[in-house]
């Protein structure tokens, strides 16, 4: 299987494990030095991620990715992609068209995101 492939199944099971808060899915597939920076400029950690899906303070409704682009390099790929979410954090509901931009790294035990970026198109 062509790496490509490959990645595309892993963000598959990031985004089914992001929508169900599959946390120990996303523990395997987020790095441990896990640097994102999310819409507001504000960077998260693999540890504020599976803290707001273990504590229950996100429900994803939907995602609907469209415009997917991968490049891959060696043991690193690169994910371009638009997405349409709906959810709800501590309550407040939220809706929007994020661009989110993931690095994904290949270690001993698999592809992880190592990196990653969103900015909102329109909400």
């Amino acid at each position: 299987m062509e790496t490509k492939q490959i990645i595309e199944q892993y963000e598959d099971r990031l985004i089914a494990a992001m929508k169900s808060s599959n946390v120990d899915e996303l523990k395997t597939l987020l790095a441990d030095s896990l640097v994102f920076t999310n819409q507001n400029g504000h960077l998260v950690t693999k540890a504020d991620d599976i803290a707001i899906h273990e504590g229950g303070k996100l429900e994803i409704y939907s995602i609907e990715t469209s415009a997917r682009l991968i490049y891959t390099y060696d043991d690193v790929a690169v994910v371009s992609v638009v997405q349409d979410l709906g959810g709800a954090v501590d309550g407040h509901t939220y809706a929007g068209i994020y661009r989110y931009t993931r690095i994904w790294k290949q270690f001993a035990d698999g592809w992880k995101v190592i990196a990653g970026h969103t900015s909102q198109i329109i909400n």
